[in-house]
């Protein structure tokens, strides 16, 4: 099981040579997870170029399971981000595959080289 972040999502969007790795996850049979901070980033970034985000965010929430950042995940998150020297929102989205033990598919370098991350 994965959890596709923001640069995974919008490479599959955008039908990118990455996007096409995705693709063959998104569209198969595979249960994936979405950190919902990255609901934050994918629309918002989709607001900054005047394009409407709805059609594209209300497929995420549909194909793959929303995870929320409770107490845990920001606990772990604080953790994280000092231990890898992470931004705090890529430490949030690490640290939401963590509890399951999922592989995080991103294409973002600051994973590079992170346990349990499959860069695209």
């Amino acid at each position: 099981m994965r959890v596709l972040d923001s640069f995974a999502w919008i490479e599959y969007f955008m039908g990118s040579r990455r996007g096409n790795t995705v693709r063959r996850y998104v569209e198969g049979e595979e249960a994936l997870y979405t950190p919902a901070i990255c609901l934050t980033e994918i629309k918002s970034r989709y607001l900054r170029e005047g394009k409407d985000p709805t059609t594209r965010i209300n497929y995420i929430i549909e194909r793959s399971l929303v995870i929320s950042v409770d107490k845990d995940i920001a606990l772990s998150a604080a953790d994280i981000k000092h231990k890898h020297r992470l931004h705090t929102i890529d430490a949030l989205v690490y640290a939401c595959s963590q509890p399951k033990n999922l592989t995080l598919m991103t294409g973002d370098q600051h994973f590079r080289n992170l346990p349990m991350v499959e860069m695209i």
